[in-house]
């Protein structure tokens, strides 16, 4: 018999995760775990009657995973809660499942958009570099003169991520600027 701290619990009986078991599980952060279920993302965590530390069950574990995936793609905090909250209605919100996704699809097709002009811009500036380190000084302003206009598409995919990700409220005006 070998000895261990880890009980199996009987045949169907439920199984139940710490906080750090549930992080390990699902890859997220246990502080995002405390935020999601404090802001309603996910329900109220079942809670050790000894301890008071929270315990996740395999439902629980099942909902984070998809959180997780969802949390991954880089969906916002309001439309993931709309997307959970929309799983249990079935087909009757099956259309707006779809556009939820839909208009994730076309998020990351811009952000595969702005890493592919990164790469080129990262393979142009090796082979300058490679021009540079082979003391090819006419190779590398080639490779500029070439690469000019990946290196300015690559610049202006930084600075439209950049106002993108910034609030509203930082945003110059249309047409005109931030006072």
């Amino acid at each position: 018999m070998t000895s261990t701290t880890e009980v199996e619990p009987p045949l169907g009986a439920p199984r139940w995760y710490t906080i750090r078991q549930t992080s390990l599980m699902t890859g997220l952060p246990e502080s995002t775990l405390r935020y999601y279920e404090s802001i309603g993302m996910i329900p109220p965590i079942a809670r050790d009657p000894s301890s008071g530390h929270r315990s996740y069950n395999d439902g629980d574990i099942d909902l984070l995973l998809t959180v997780s995936c969802l949390s991954a793609t880089g969906m916002s905090l309001e439309n993931m809660k709309e997307y959970l909250a929309n799983q249990s209605h079935g087909s009757e919100r099956a259309g707006r499942q779809m556009e939820l996704m839909a208009e994730q699809g076309r998020r990351l097709d811009t952000e595969i958009e702005r890493l592919q002009a990164q790469r080129r811009y990262v393979e142009v500036k090796v082979r300058y570099w490679q021009h540079i380190r082979d003391h090819d000084e006419h190779g590398a302003a080639q490779i500029l003169d070439q690469g000019s206009s990946i290196i300015e598409a690559a610049r202006c995919s930084v600075v439209k991520k950049a106002n993108m990700e910034r609030p509203v409220e930082d945003k110059p005006a249309e047409g005109g600027r931030q006072s």
